[in-house]
């Protein structure tokens, strides 16, 4: 009889500490569009992460030579495309020193899968169109440098475009610049904006004036830290967490959103809450 108490009680305390309903409400974030299963910042990846489980797609935004927006991360082309191939004598092959009709001569999947092949570099367009029918949310990475000026007013003017696209759905814009995430804010006001960064504890309130969350790696994080975001109103993500101890210990400390490559495996956790 004492036994079966024994384990009666170490089952209810089991319960009491599991953090109830908080699964169902994480953000199950697609990186780069789900570089875990398909080339990174593609369309093509980021429908497969829906299939798989993904409310979001994680994107990085730049602009060409003739200020139109693609998705990609890197500076440079010739990590994920053919461009040495298309353009040999165009080294270093900066995203800036291209115009958008170049850039769509580029095979952007190959490099990942032959399954891939044909796949370009999308533009921002393209990504809302995907959201537009029925695709994951979006969280936008504003790439800020030198050689991208202006581009804070291009997104706003792309967004404002498409309203008909992703007013209703999940938007989110985010950026390293944190003048620019205010500056995005003034110009979109409906869209929520996001700081990547670890903020102190004394910096949070003047934040929360304008941010509605922040984007952060997972080393480090703490209930605590997530906690004191959280008393400000806004919204914890981070990043990358792809093994599934790492993600059930991320659900537990109370993240709103978890960035991966794998979103089957954030999926299977949550489902398994």
């Amino acid at each position: 009889m004492y036994r079966l108490l024994g384990v009666v009680i170490t089952v209810a305390l089991i319960l009491m500490t599991r953090p109830a309903q908080a699964a169902p409400n994480v953000d199950n974030i697609a990186h780069r569009g789900g570089a875990g299963y398909g080339p990174e910042n593609t369309i093509a990846a980021c429908v497969l992460s829906g299939r798989q489980g993904a409310n979001m797609c994680e994107f990085d935004v730049q602009q060409t030579k003739d200020l139109e927006l693609v998705l990609i991360h890197d500076q440079t082309l010739n990590r994920t495309t053919n461009v040495e191939d298309v353009y040999p004598d165009r080294a270093p092959w900066r995203v800036s020193d291209f115009t958008l009709e170049e850039i769509r001569r580029l095979d952007a999947g190959s490099w990942f899968s032959s399954r891939y092949q044909g796949e370009g570099v999308p533009t921002l367009k393209q990504a809302l169109d995907n959201m537009g029918g029925g695709g994951p949310g979006l969280l936008l990475e504003v790439k800020h440098s030198p050689i991208n000026p202006g581009i804070d007013r291009r997104v706003a003017t792309e967004l404002q475009e498409n309203r008909s696209l992703w007013v209703g759905k999940r938007l989110v814009l985010q950026a390293f610049d944190w003048k620019a995430v205010r500056a995005l804010h003034r110009m979109l006001p409906e869209v929520p904006v996001v700081v990547i960064g670890k903020p102190g504890v004394g910096q949070l309130a003047e934040l929360s004036g304008y941010a509605k969350g922040i984007t952060l790696p997972h080393s480090g994080l703490t209930p605590d830290y997530i906690a004191k975001v959280h008393e400000r109103g806004m919204r914890v993500y981070t990043s990358t967490a792809n093994r599934r101890p790492l993600i059930r210990r991320l659900i537990a400390y109370g993240v709103d959103g978890i960035m991966t490559n794998r979103p089957d495996r954030v999926w299977a956790v949550k489902r398994r809450w």
